[in-house]
């Protein structure tokens, strides 16, 4: 059994693998991919068993590149999914303070989380892009951390990184200043994988669908499918289709699961009234 992940390890990519080994009867042999594109192509391809990815931010919202691959890269199922909370720390080489830093970086999304601390705290900084959190972490363990002293001040440029108190701990770093992200900052996982998971009687439906240009009340016709029948929408979500100006994919996350006898009544009428609708999942609801 083999999980890919967003890599390197110290990522919460990693914490939501490990939670997620937890829930797995018997041992599971974690890998992690340098980007998202990488690890879901390994599980569509058969590489790998199943993906663990972040598809959604409380304060970011949806990852659209995982949506958008989902719809026309690969052909995966959401199995389960975890919701965590996301706590992000200012991490710097020993001996460096917080008035010493010019420099930060960390992935777009977690820079965009820590904005608030980032303009009070070190208005003056620049900020820098890497691939992840534990890559930001990883490059102020080697080159960017150096600091050169000249005549008993520091020259040049003096590099923290954000990420998790895990990857400081792996680089044998230090922690400068905790929980720098907004609050009630929570980041949804989703398990990929060749199957869905079967019914439990606590579970969520994820569907994509399109409909017509030129058909008036299209949506209100589809998303009625779900209203007749008391069908609890907990997200719906447009995306564009990069095919055309006004042109839509519409996710959607329903209670319920695509065995239930509503469920499936609703689906079928919804493929006849779409112009194209892929069922994207059945699984449990987090807790």
């Amino acid at each position: 059994m083999k999980v890919g992940y967003l890599g390197p390890e110290g990522t919460n990519s990693e914490e939501a693998c490990q939670l997620y080994l937890k829930k797995l009867e018997g041992k599971a042999q974690l890998e992690p991919f340098t980007t998202i594109h990488d690890v879901l192509f390994a599980v569509d391809r058969g590489r790998i068993n199943e993906a663990i990815v972040p598809i959604e931010n409380s304060i970011e919202g949806t990852i659209g590149l995982v949506t958008d691959m989902l719809v026309k890269d690969v052909n995966l199922m959401i199995k389960q999914e975890l919701v965590i909370p996301i706590y992000h720390y200012l991490i710097v080489q020993k001996g460096i303070g917080l008035r010493e830093i010019t420099d930060i970086i960390s992935n777009p999304q977690v820079l965009d989380q820590c904005k608030d601390f980032l303009r009070k705290q070190l208005p003056g900084a620049k900020l820098h892009l890497a691939y992840s959190t534990s890559d930001a972490v990883r490059q102020v363990a080697t080159s960017l951390g150096e600091k050169v002293i000249a005549h008993g001040r520091v020259k040049g440029s003096v590099f923290a990184a954000i990420g998790t108190a895990a990857s400081a701990k792996l680089y044998g770093l230090r922690i400068v200043s905790v929980k720098i992200n907004a609050p009630d900052n929570k980041t949804r996982f989703v398990v990929l994988a060749k199957k869905d998971h079967p019914r439990t009687g606590h579970d969520k439906t994820s569907i994509v669908f399109t409909i017509a240009k030129d058909r008036p009340g299209g949506l209100h016709d589809v998303l009625s499918e779900f209203a007749v029948r008391n069908i609890n929408l907990t997200k719906i979500e447009s995306r564009p289709s990069k095919k055309a100006l006004g042109d839509y994919y519409f996710f959607a996350d329903l209670e319920g699961h695509r065995a239930d006898r509503t469920i499936a009544d609703a689906l079928q009428e919804i493929k006849r009234k779409a112009s194209r609708l892929k069922l994207l999942g059945s699984y449990p609801k987090a807790k």
